[in-house]
């Protein structure tokens, strides 16, 4: 049943809701077509009956939007202040952290919430909302997905690389790196596999679409799934994974299924000979039975 509703300027970005509903935080912005770019945004913020209770109004479009437990809510931001965005029923501020690093992504996990930044960087998002702690990554690859856990944080860009990390007391450690079968599009942690948390990437080369399952332990890899279409959206909860395809479709994986799966197969190598390849390729034609 609809409560209510409310027309926001230009295109609907993101939106947060508190638990109970008493507050709604959506942000839009407007895009300029002569200067390919977007010019203006604007992060309204509404009580649970739909009552606009604050719109604010900045340059930049904001790439992550979270919602705390006191219904303040923080932004990620590109150029050209970069930083952060605070908003709270009362108050809107710009928070100058890394004013020359603009913001790509950002996650909220089970324990934190991350950034990704221009420069390859990640940082850690302050309890309070307030502070960032900036982790340097020696990479000049952009972060353009991530993901994070209670234990482990993944990060990949458009320099076909996927970069693993083991969180320790909240500090992110690098662990390690591996290439992969072309740019990040999405990237999820995943259901345990072989006794790892697993780390699900969909890569685009410009050709071809290809999802590489991988250990958030150390990178090593379990599988590579051929998706037939450009991957848009990945998501995980519990036992399953679910994947967005361009063509429309939605696609299901079981964990149970996939072990399975790979329990009768070698497991998947970076073999450059004709029978591994041969091997290789046979278990990509069965796995792709799973997508049904």
């Amino acid at each position: 049943e609809e409560r209510w509703r409310y027309e926001l300027e230009g295109s609907a970005d993101l939106v947060a809701c508190m638990d109970d509903g008493s507050r709604v935080v959506a942000t839009s912005s407007v895009y300029e077509v002569d200067y390919n770019d977007f010019i203006e945004s604007t992060c309204w913020r509404f009580d649970a009956d739909g009552e606009l209770l604050r719109s604010d109004i900045f340059e930049e479009r904001p790439w992550h939007l979270i919602l705390d437990a006191g219904a303040a809510a923080t932004m990620g931001l590109g150029r050209p202040r970069c930083g952060l965005i605070h908003q709270t029923d009362d108050d809107c501020q710009h928070l100058p952290h890394a004013p020359d690093d603009p913001i790509l992504c950002g996650v909220t996990g089970e324990s934190q919430t991350m950034f990704g930044h221009a420069s390859g960087d990640f940082s850690v998002l302050h309890p309070d909302g307030m502070e960032l702690e900036v982790f340097p990554v020696d990479s000049d690859d952009s972060v353009l997905q991530m993901d994070c856990g209670l234990q482990h944080a993944v990060t990949g860009g458009d320099g076909a690389v996927l970069r693993g990390f083991e969180i320790s007391e909240g500090c992110p450690n690098a662990r390690w790196e591996v290439d992969v079968a072309g740019p990040v599009d999405d990237l999820v942690l995943g259901f345990e596999l072989a006794g790892s948390v697993s780390v699900w990437a969909a890569t685009w080369d410009g050709l071809r679409a290809t999802i590489e399952v991988r250990s958030a332990d150390d990178g090593s890899l379990f599988a590579t799934l051929d998706p037939g279409f450009r991957v848009r959206s990945l998501d995980a909860r519990d036992d399953r994974i679910a994947i967005g395809t361009d063509d429309g479709s939605v696609h299901l994986l079981r964990q149970e299924l996939l072990e399975r799966r790979l329990e009768q197969e070698p497991k998947a190598t970076q073999l450059d000979d004709d029978e591994g390849s041969s091997r290789r390729h046979e278990m990509q034609e069965r796995l792709r039975a799973l997508r049904g």
